[in-house]
């Protein structure tokens, strides 16, 4: 089941630069470089969009050889996401707030 959640945290982080890194499409239904919130943030969400991805594929990696740092890199990753999904808010994104969510909780009960 490790190795499971270790290659989920990878793909989650790689998503990040799939999502952010591509110029927008002008025929997509919404511009993730926009912010409802400060307008134009593009150069702002690459930048936590590279962090998060970092932070995940890092934990995931860490998951996947069980090093103890696994937990704390994961958690920074998954807030940093859900900062960048907040930051560039979408309905889209309650999903992958939802994820995150779901990957600090899971995260910080392996502390226990």
């Amino acid at each position: 089941m490790r190795w499971i959640a270790g290659l989920f945290l990878v793909a989650h982080g790689l998503v990040h630069l799939a999502i952010w890194l591509p110029r927008p499409d002008a025929k997509a239904p919404f511009d993730v470089g926009r912010s409802p919130f400060a307008g134009e943030v593009r150069r702002l969400a690459v930048a936590l969009a590279l962090a998060a991805a970092a932070a995940l594929v890092f934990g995931g990696l860490g998951l996947l050889v069980a090093a103890p740092w696994w937990i704390p890199a994961t958690v920074a990753g998954a807030g940093i996401s859900a900062a960048l999904l907040v930051l560039t808010f979408n309905p889209w994104w309650l999903i992958g707030l939802g994820i995150n969510a779901a990957i600090i909780v899971l995260a910080l009960q392996q502390t226990g």
